[in-house]
């Protein structure tokens, strides 16, 4: 163990008294000897000064030890006899203990030896403690002025608060008489040694000539000096305030630092001082050798952020007073700053020297700060520490912290403080309660994690123990993973025992969640009932984009869809929302299920045609949650904007949403629902041009209960839409069939997917049946008038099946329909179509303008192949013309043109296509017309061309660049 003092330049050997100097730390030897020196005086003045008697006072780790060794080495380089010990509180109950040790002390005269053996000898067999034989003490002290005649004696006691009482006796003894007779006495004690009122002690600082020296802190300015011999000038500038800071000018714990600066290297310059090994170690070695101050810190470390001097005293059941002064000695010597620690890793440390008296102080910590009324983080965290089965009166106390740590996204902690609470001694019903606690937790990590809760919350159920709440729990995790039957069971007993006026936003939370797992049951007159009683009693007025203005969020002014933001979070929106966007992320974050805050509020959104809105929504609930929190809520929030991106026609985004969701979830935790991000990923990448990869994701499987769920018309669209890319119209056709909603409810779209028509009306066309597809796209455009992707496709498959003169009309249609869903692929291809239609009609600039926006538009979805070009491209290189083909199948020489120039003539590329369009016959005003250029401009190519190919007709050309006519 490193002592004070030594502990900046050697450490005892494991096993032995001698000490030994580290290499690293020779060189700072110098250095740390005046350091220490300075607030005590140089040792050898006062060992010249032959008699006197010397106090040396000083916190842990302050340089009493130092000073003492130190002393001695100078005495026995000046021949001086020196005789030394220290007390020690093992044997502060052995009669004559330190005293002993100057038996062993190499080189003493045999007098001395003698003479103290027999005192031990005599005195500790025959005489109460504290009361040596005076013809003893006066032989001992004779000797002692017999071999300090000629040199002078030095006697160094460290740790004298340790002695005995008979060698404190005898240390008064010789104190009395030492002072003229050439011995000089120097002796340690701690800070707090001569307030406590032992009046030996008193006694020593009492007698005449008696000094007392005291420690004083390091300043920065030596601390800055240290450092300079260790890690040289620059580093020690740079680091010397914060070293201080955190060692509090203790030498020990200074070195220490140097130390732990030394092996972590080079630190950059805004990385904190480390705190490693060495600084530990120095911090532990200097309160084990003073356990009162030991035991206050120790009491403040369980504390924590709760600790006061007057807890730590209750804590330890000892005087205020005495803990005050301890808390003051600590600050003094540096090891406590402003009653708290230094540096944060230096309780944990101090916390691993206890043992199983860890977890009594944290119970006795706990019911101290329950009798004060405490906060129930606070309590329960000492609850946690102490790992025992709680009372039962704490349950509620736990229970309150696990909701405050939910909120504040710290699920490892809530979780165990509701595991912490079901050990407790509880009713049924309490112990249901806590078990549905710990289901609605684990959901929002991994819902398959909760089984064997579910399990037990179900047998509580069936026991008529689950109260209303814990039902609908139930049956939301039941349908979840498709356990239908079960969940029927519990749904049943939900609508026989709730009443259905209460609770109304749970409720229609729980009716969308049903709607998307299982909209069948919703057929059942008691169900539909039970649910549509709490929908009837929220009707608010409907909201609309254009109403809402761009900077504020639209949920916040929805009747409706308040209660989905924390009440916090509701009544802090305001327009500046720059400066909201910067709030806490747990801002969002409360004790309600995610299907709640989440799921019903996109749905509700979605089927509100606020497509844009709950795409916001999804983003702005995913970056106000914490980032390594609740993977189930974040999985289910990235899998909702995947689904409502690939609705806005941005497949890019949409898959790398849907592949964040299955990263964060595995798939065995998404149950039915893992229909979501499978549909988004393969509907995605089918879009994307890559159906290799969307059919790896068509080859995973899925439960068989998805398909009656509403994701099961996601994935079908999704497929249908992957066979339909793939050259298989008939079955993609069969998928698109499947969608039709079945019961009575016919309109029920959940999850926005009723643009089934519209895909089978595409798939009809691909099979050459326009009929059937106008049959569909009219059926599409009778699901009302709202602006949305589905009617949009549908308008463009009118464009291609009516009558010619209808086209323009249809895809302008078509336009400000997508432009309201804000679909923005299938806003390009509308673009692209009526830019078509405008070139034929002669409106070259509304053609181009349409036809960038078309191109912009696809470039930003990642998608640019999904454009089909006009008869030649506008603002991009033209498609060359094909070439001849030669005999044997293989191109011509005179193929199509390099970029810049031709082999043959020099053509540029524009004079290629223009040279390319005229051998088509083309007129310059088509040409011009066809590539947005001017008549002018056509003309002065066609002139440059005539001059390099030496041609002097139009006819001419089809030959020369080798094309067919």
């Amino acid at each position: 163990m490193i002592n004070d003092g030594r502990g900046l330049l050697a450490a005892r050997e494991e096993g032995s008294g001698r000490l030994h100097a580290p290499e690293q730390d020779g060189m700072m030897r110098t250095e740390i000897r005046d350091l220490f020196l300075t607030p005590f005086d140089d040792p050898i003045n006062l060992i010249n000064q032959r008699g006197g008697i010397f106090i040396l006072q000083g916190g842990p780790g302050t340089g009493k030890t130092f000073y003492l060794e130190e002393a001695k080495r100078l005495a026995i380089a000046s021949d001086f006899l020196c005789l030394h010990a220290t007390g020690f509180r093992e044997e502060h109950e052995i009669p004559f203990s330190a005293f002993e040790q100057f038996i062993h002390v190499p080189g003493i005269p045999d007098t001395v030896r003698s003479a103290v053996w027999r005192l031990v000898r005599r005195t500790a067999s025959a005489t109460p403690s504290g009361l040596a034989p005076a013809r003893l003490l006066q032989d001992l002290f004779s000797a002692l002025v017999a071999a300090a005649k000629h040199t002078g004696m030095v006697i160094l006691i460290d740790d004298a608060q340790y002695l005995d009482a008979d060698s404190h006796s005898c240390l008064l003894y010789l104190a009395r008489r030492a002072q003229s007779h050439n011995i000089t006495m120097m002796v340690a004690y701690p800070p707090d040694a001569f307030c406590d009122g032992i009046g030996d002690r008193l006694d020593l600082l009492g007698l005449p000539g008696a000094c007392l020296l005291k420690a004083t802190s390091l300043r920065e300015n030596d601390v800055r000096t240290l450092l300079e011999r260790g890690l040289g000038a620059e580093r020690a500038t740079r680091l010397a305030a914060p070293v201080h800071r955190i060692s509090g000018g203790n030498p020990a714990l200074a070195a220490a630092l140097v130390r732990d600066l030394r092996v972590a290297g080079g630190i950059e310059p805004e990385t904190p001082v480390p705190v490693g090994d060495a600084f530990r170690t120095a911090y532990l070695a200097g309160l084990a050798r003073h356990p009162c101050l030991a035991k206050t810190v120790q009491a403040l470390a369980v504390l924590g952020d709760d600790a006061t001097p007057a807890r730590a005293a209750q804590l330890l059941e000892s005087c205020p007073h005495e803990t005050a002064k301890h808390i003051a000695a600590l600050e003094c010597a540096g090891f406590l700053g402003e009653g708290g620690f230094r540096h944060p890793a230096v309780p944990g440390a101090v916390l691993g020297m206890l043992g199983a008296e860890l977890a009594s102080l944290h119970r006795r910590a706990a019911a101290l700060l329950v009798a004060e009324g405490a906060p129930a983080l606070a309590v329960a965290q000492h609850l946690l520490a102490a790992q025992e089965r709680p009372d039962a009166s704490l349950v509620p106390v736990l229970r309150r912290a696990w909701q405050q740590l939910l909120v504040a996204g710290q699920t490892d902690r809530a979780l165990a403080c509701l595991r912490l609470a079901d050990q407790a001694e509880l009713g049924e019903e309490q112990r249901a309660e806590i078990t549905a606690e710990l289901v609605h937790t684990l959901v929002w990590v991994n819902p398959l994690a909760a089984e064997p809760e579910v399990g037990r919350l179900l047998a509580a159920a069936r026991a008529g123990r689950a109260d209303c709440r814990a039902l609908r729990l139930l049956v939301a995790w039941l349908l979840w993973f498709g356990r239908r039957d079960r969940a029927r069971e519990v749904l049943v007993q939900l609508v026989e025992t709730c009443d259905p006026s209460h609770a109304d936003d749970e409720k229609r939370a729980l009716s969308a969640l049903i709607s998307c797992l299982w909209p069948e049951v919703l057929g059942d007159p008691a169900v539909r009932g039970y649910f549509r009683t709490a929908q009837d009693s929220s009707l608010a007025p409907r909201y609309g984009a254009t109403a809402i203005p761009p900077s504020r969020t639209a949920v916040v002014h929805s009747g409706r869809l308040r209660c989905l933001l924390s009440p916090v979070a509701a009544m802090e929106w305001n327009d500046d929302h720059e400066a909201t966007g910067r709030r806490a992320a747990s801002a969002d974050i409360d004790a309600r299920p995610f299907w709640k805050l989440d799921l019903a509020a996109v749905l509700e959104l979605v089927q509100e045609g606020e497509t844009a809105l709950a795409d916001r929504l999804c983003e702005e609930k995913r970056t106000r949650l914490p980032a390594d929190e609740f993977p189930a809520r974040h999985a289910l929030l990235a899998a909702l904007r995947g689904h409502v991106r690939g609705n806005l026609g941005d497949p890019r985004t949409a898959s790398e949403c849907a592949q964040a969701a299955l990263a964060l979830l595995h798939e065995q935790g998404w149950g039915v629902a893992v229909g979501l991000p499978l549909s988004v990923l393969i509907s995605a990448h089918t879009l994307m041009g890559d159906p290799s990869r969307a059919a790896r994701y068509l080859e995973r499987p899925v439960p068989d209960e998805m398909w009656d769920s509403s994701f099961g018309p996601l994935y079908r669209i999704a497929l249908g839409c992957y066979l339909l890319e793939t050259g298989r119209p008939d079955m993609a056709l069969n998928e698109f069939i499947a969608c039709a909603p079945k019961g009575e409810d016919r309109s029920a779209d959940p999850l926005g997917c009723s643009g089934w028509r519209a895909h089978a009306a595409e798939a009809y066309l691909a099979l050459g049946e326009p009929e059937q597809a106008r049959r569909m796209a009219d059926a599409e455009l009778l699901q009302g008038d709202r602006p949305t992707d589905a009617r949009g496709r549908a308008l463009r498959i009118l464009a291609v099946v009516d009558a010619p003169e209808q086209r323009r009309a249809h895809l302008e249609e078509a336009e400000r329909t997508l432009r309201g869903a804000h679909s923005r692929l299938p806003l390009a291809q509308v673009l692209a179509q009526l830019s078509q239609v405008d070139l034929a009609d002669g409106h070259t600039r509304t053609a181009r303008a349409r036809w960038k926006e078309a191109l912009s538009l696809a470039a930003t979805c990642g998608v640019p192949h999904r454009l089909r070009p006009p008869a030649s491209p506008l603002d991009e290189p033209l498609a060359p013309p094909q070439p001849a083909w030669a005999e044997g199948g293989q191109p011509a020489a005179t193929g199509p043109a390099p970029r810049h120039t031709t082999g043959a003539g020099g053509l540029t590329e524009a004079e290629w296509r223009v040279a390319s369009l005229a051998a088509a016959r083309r007129s310059n005003r088509q040409i011009a017309a066809q590539l947005y250029i001017t008549v002018s401009t056509v003309e002065q190519h066609l002139t440059r061309v005539y001059r390099k190919l030496s041609v002097r007709r139009r006819s001419d050309l089809p030959g020369l660049l080798g094309l067919q006519s």
